[in-house]
């Protein structure tokens, strides 16, 4: 592809768009989440940001997954604070990560496809720097069990992430 695609020329038109579809949905009142949505935002991103510091480094490719993340489900700009409140709480270890999974599992059942969605971000998060250290491995093994996903699923979406690099 050239430089002269349309689909190219535009990305920056595009992404002001995006920014100001954002505020004025934020200035008209419907940016602010459901109590639903806000706990999932919350639970998310909170375990991205634990998982993240799980290995006492926060690299600058976990830190854009989380905002490719909020780009990719399109949050609103109050949704967005949301998330990096959370993110920080987490990566402060200012949450309980027990607590948090039951909170979601209480609304979306272990082994859901809820549940599912929130591992393979957590996969995702895991493997963005290209390492994975034995104490982010130790932890999604618990964060699997919690959501009723077994290890063997978890080793098998590393080995895919792996042989992918």
């Amino acid at each position: 592809m050239s430089g002269n695609d349309a689909s190219t020329r535009f990305d920056g038109f595009g992404g002001a768009l995006l920014d100001i579809r954002l505020l004025l949905t934020d200035l008209l009142g419907l940016g602010k989440p459901d109590p639903e949505k806000q706990m999932v935002i919350e639970v998310f991103f909170g375990m991205m940001g634990y998982l993240a510091k799980a290995d006492r480094l926060v690299s600058s490719h976990e830190s854009n997954l989380a905002n490719t993340l909020m780009d990719e489900i399109d949050l609103s700009l109050a949704a967005r604070r949301i998330a990096m409140e959370s993110f920080d709480r987490g990566m402060r270890k200012d949450i309980h990560i027990n607590a948090e999974l039951l909170r979601f599992t209480d609304v979306h059942k272990a082994g859901s496809s809820e549940a599912e969605r929130l591992h393979n971000v957590l996969v995702r998060l895991v493997v963005s720097d290209g390492r994975l250290n034995p104490a982010e491995y130790d932890l999604m093994k618990q964060i699997g069990q919690d959501l009723g996903i077994p290890v063997e699923t978890l080793d098998a979406k590393l080995a895919e992430y792996t042989l992918k690099r």
